[in-house]
């Protein structure tokens, strides 16, 4: 890729080194160099001194005898000395008068030095960076001290006058700053090949997320980023995964939900259009069609709750579907659906219990929601109740809470079907044997009203005994109130 986060990384990490290069030159340059001319300036004056006791020494009283047939080889010597530490010397009477000097070509057609430098010479070590008072024919760095004559105590007897060029130093700082350029080269090369490998590290996930969107855009939902790390990268990477999965099972439920539709349809709509078509021309005989015009009538009713179904899901998923709480008695509720069971209830010979000795209960919800989620209950229990079963029902209320539970005899939900039925589209008889009719969105519809209501629903199951579904709608003090006041109403004048 051209621009390829890999690429903006490792340029991005290129672009800091030389930063912070020059920017350690320019920091490291200003304190080495005062360094070196501190440490200049102190030897020169440590320098100067020696040669200024030396000289004091080997002349006494008088500083003219430097110059001289029988001080030629004291003279080469001080020679020697400049020479090896790259330095000129000077050396002067105490009227300022040139009397030695190791190098005349960098003295101006002067003499004679003046008395403000004397003046400032006698006081002790005198050190600049100039001319000498344009003694020089450039700047230099200047070291002078008094001679002293050890026989008569502290006399001046002249000056010693060391200088050393600006450029003597420049010869090492290529040097110092060559070996100081070599090691931070070094060490931002290293630098760059640490960056290069820890942004390749952390780019290949961000890469491989991007080749596996491409595929999902294609519906291949196959593909997963490998995980090896645990910080925020490792972390975008678990949650990739995780989307990959919900996505793959959402596309299964797309397939599924596309089959069990295509299933649904065509079944009630193939049985309906041949009894009418054998109506229509004459293979099914006048005295058989009111039987098969019943069927052809069972048929609709299942397209109809199919395509009600339909509607609940989607407005369920759009977020269209909006709780109208009130009010409302839930055992009439309950006996109303039960009302919708009772020919398939005596037909399968199912015993219903425990309303019976219920005392009437009152809750707060949207009534038409609620009554949706017992119907989507009831009809479940009584599709899995087997021949001269049993559907138990119980309803009570509890510190604010109303809790209704349908109980069916029956062969259960397996535990591990048990934490699915609540899916969408899921269904537990996958064979179609027994739920011929049903499209798995019963429960998740009635899940669904639950927690808009902000309760709660769950299922319990014993396999080959019972299965049992429990929810619980949440009531507050005020209408928790309303609900006991209106009971014991009601119990005042059943009395």
């Amino acid at each position: 890729m051209t621009n390829s986060v890999f690429k903006r990384f490792l340029f991005t990490s290129l672009a800091i080194c030389i930063v912070c290069l020059i920017v350690a030159h320019g920091v490291l340059t200003l304190p080495v160099s005062r360094f070196l001319e501190e440490n200049r300036q102190d030897s020169l004056k440590e320098y100067s001194a020696e040669l200024s006791r030396y000289i004091g020494e080997a002349t006494g009283d008088d500083i003219n005898t430097l110059c001289g047939g029988n001080s030629r080889l004291f003279e080469n010597s001080i020679k020697t000395l400049g020479n090896s530490m790259h330095a000129f010397i000077l050396v002067t009477d105490t009227e300022g008068k040139f009397v030695y000097s190791n190098n005349t070509s960098i003295l101006t057609d002067r003499n004679r030095l003046s008395e403000e430098l004397l003046e400032e010479f006698s006081k002790g070590e005198f050190f600049e960076h100039g001319t000498l008072d344009n003694n020089y024919n450039n700047k230099y760095y200047i070291s002078a001290t008094p001679i002293t004559a050890h026989s008569r105590g502290t006399v001046i007897t002249g000056y010693c006058v060391v200088s050393q060029s600006t450029l003597w130093t420049g010869d090492y700082i290529p040097s110092i700053f060559f070996v100081f350029m070599l090691v931070i080269l070094l060490a931002v090369a290293v630098l760059f090949i640490l960056s290069s490998v820890f942004v390749y590290n952390t780019s290949l996930p961000l890469k491989q997320m991007s080749h596996a969107a491409k595929r999902f855009a294609v519906g291949d939902f196959e593909s997963r980023v490998s995980v090896r790390r645990k910080d925020e990268i490792g972390q975008l990477a678990e949650a990739f995964n995780e989307m990959a999965d919900s996505l793959a099972a959402s596309e299964g439920m797309r397939r599924n939900f596309v089959a069990n539709v295509s299933h649904e349809l065509k079944t009630p709509m193939t049985t309906i259009a041949g009894y009418i078509d054998g109506i229509l021309d004459g293979t099914i005989p006048k005295e058989e069609e009111a039987y098969y015009l019943a069927i052809v009538s069972e048929e609709i009713k299942r397209l109809s709750r199919l395509v009600t179904s339909m509607i609940s899901l989607s407005k369920i998923d759009s977020g269209e579907i909006k709780v109208n709480k009130s009010r409302f008695e839930i055992q009439s509720t309950i006996f109303n659906v039960l009302v919708q069971f009772e020919g398939e209830i005596e037909k399968k010979n199912i015993s219903v219990i425990g309303l019976e000795d219920e005392e009437d209960i009152f809750t707060y919800g949207d009534r038409d929601l609620i009554y949706q989620v017992i119907y989507n209950l009831v009809e479940n229990a009584v599709k899995f109740t087997p021949q001269n079963g049993y559907i138990k029902l119980h309803i009570k209320n509890t510190d604010g809470q109303t809790h209704v539970s349908i109980e069916n005899s029956g062969e259960g939900i397996l535990p591990e079907d048990l934490r699915l039925v609540f899916d969408k589209f899921y269904k537990t008889d996958k064979s179609r044997s027994i739920d011929k009719k049903s499209m798995g969105l019963g429960l998740y519809i009635a899940r669904t009203i639950i927690l808009l209501h902000e309760g709660n629903i769950t299922a319990e199951s014993e396999p080959g005994n019972y299965c049992r579904f429990s929810f619980w709608l949440d009531n507050s003090d005020a209408q928790t109130k309303r609900a006991k006041d209106e009971t014991e109403r009601l119990k005042e004048e059943n009395k």
